[in-house]
């Protein structure tokens, strides 16, 4: 579970930031699950950052240098025969950084 990777890094004092869906934006039945995560995520050290216009990506940057992406949803998915894809370049990574406009949450 990514959780538990997540409060290793923050331990070790890396920054760890999640961009998800606005829990508004979510039907009724699954709003009190993600604020509960949100909450988790946040207790833990996480910063999320909530994204209202809504775009259904699965994407992953790693210190600007790895970018995951494909149709699995890493946050959710356990058992699943959807793939991600890993590219280890600094260019396609800020590239895709740059693209999704995350200069105004992360420094």
């Amino acid at each position: 579970m990514l959780s538990r990777t997540f409060e290793a890094l923050v331990e070790r004092k890396v920054k760890v930031y999640i961009i998800t869906r606005d829990p508004n934006d979510h039907d009724i039945s699954m709003q009190r699950q993600a604020i509960e995560e949100i909450r988790r995520f946040e207790t833990m050290g996480v910063q999320v950052i909530l994204n209202t216009n809504y775009n259904h990506r699965k994407i992953a940057i790693l210190d600007r240098k790895v970018l995951w992406e494909g149709s699995l949803n890493i946050l959710s998915q356990t058992y699943s025969c959807e793939i991600m894809r890993r590219i280890d370049s600094n260019k396609l990574s800020d590239e895709m950084f740059t693209f999704l406009e995350l200069e105004k949450f992360v420094y």
